[in-house]
């Protein structure tokens, strides 16, 4: 069961900066990039204190910690990349 959570943290913050991409009408991407990054960071960052605390292997505490850690920067890069796309739709008129 902690497993299902360890990865249902990670899908959840990933849909939900994406959705968050696609509600803030605000046009500039430096902002759009802060709320998600928070997001994710507030996601995250709770659930490695949560295995943290809950796990009592030490091994098994670090990795999954980092697995957090690699999950924030590629969900992170990819939040840039969609910000960047949508962006350059919008002023192309396409979207």
């Amino acid at each position: 069961m902690k497993l299902l959570v360890f990865f249902a943290l990670i899908g959840l913050s990933l849909s939900g900066s994406l959705v968050m991409i696609q509600l803030i009408n605000n046009k500039k991407r430096g902002t759009v990039m802060f709320y998600t990054i928070f997001f994710n960071l507030v996601i995250l960052g709770l659930g490695s204190l949560w295995w943290f605390w809950t796990e009592t292997d030490g091994i098994s505490q670090g990795i999954r910690v980092m697995i957090y850690f690699g999950s924030f920067i590629g969900i992170s890069l990819l939040d840039l990349i969609v910000i960047f796309v949508r962006d350059s739709f919008q002023k192309s008129g396409h979207f």
